[in-house]
């Protein structure tokens, strides 16, 4: 009877791993998440902001790393000859930072390491950096994220849903052998999420994915 019980107990033992740990935690292998985007235009100058978790340092290499917060701004301004400075609030508190010009994307940049943001819109006040006898300017940038967007778990397990094999190709059932990158974009009036799914070869393979159904549109290897 003993021996037995001590059959039963290792069989026990062995079969639960065996039924818990089906599928990794895609959550936990996500290098970079963009939840929130804002963007308004006023007189000639526009305001595109947004918030990312992102790994750092940054690689894409099929390897997740340690996560920041991140609030980036881009003023797209018709004078670039210029410096301008931002001011806005966020959660009750007050930012202001001098801008970057970026000569690539045309456009002066900041960003700073702050929590997400949960305001609909954001009020931005562009200055010149260095004459204060010019008038600030203010810009209102509205959240460009739609009402009932997937939040990151959801939109996971609909993308695998759909890819299983792909996905399943990269699991032994309790690791996951790639990286996630999220992007929220919205264009013309519809939300998207780009998923990239990239493995330790370096290989992306890309999705688009509405962003309220999760439903697949586009895919790139």
């Amino acid at each position: 009877m003993k021996k037995m019980l001590c059959i039963l107990l290792a069989l026990a033992a062995c079969a639960l791993p065996a039924g818990c740990a089906a599928e990794p935690d895609l959550g936990a292998y996500v290098s970079e998440y963009r939840s929130r985007i804002y963007e308004g235009t006023e007189g000639g100058y526009t305001v595109f902001a947004s918030f990312t978790r992102r790994e750092y340092p940054y690689r894409a290499d099929g390897n997740a790393g340690e996560m920041q917060d991140l609030f980036e701004i881009a003023l797209a301004a018709p004078d670039n000859a210029r410096t301008y400075s931002i001011e806005y609030a966020l959660g009750g508190e007050s930012y202001e930072a001098e801008l970057a010009f970026d000569s690539v994307r045309m456009v002066h940049t900041c960003s700073l390491t702050l929590p997400e943001p949960t305001e609909e819109s954001v009020v931005f006040t562009v200055r010149d950096a260095e004459d204060a006898e010019v008038e600030p300017l203010t810009i209102e940038a509205a959240c460009l994220r739609p009402e009932g967007a997937l939040e990151l778990p959801a939109l996971l397990e609909k993308v695998r849903a759909a890819e299983a094999e792909r996905f399943d190709a990269l699991s032994n059932g309790r690791d996951f052998a790639g990286e996630l990158y999220v992007r929220l974009a919205c264009e013309g009036g519809a939300s998207y999420y780009y998923i990239g799914l990239t493995d330790r070869g370096g290989h992306t393979y890309s999705m688009l994915a509405d962003a309220v159904t999760g439903e697949i549109v586009a895919t790139r290897e």
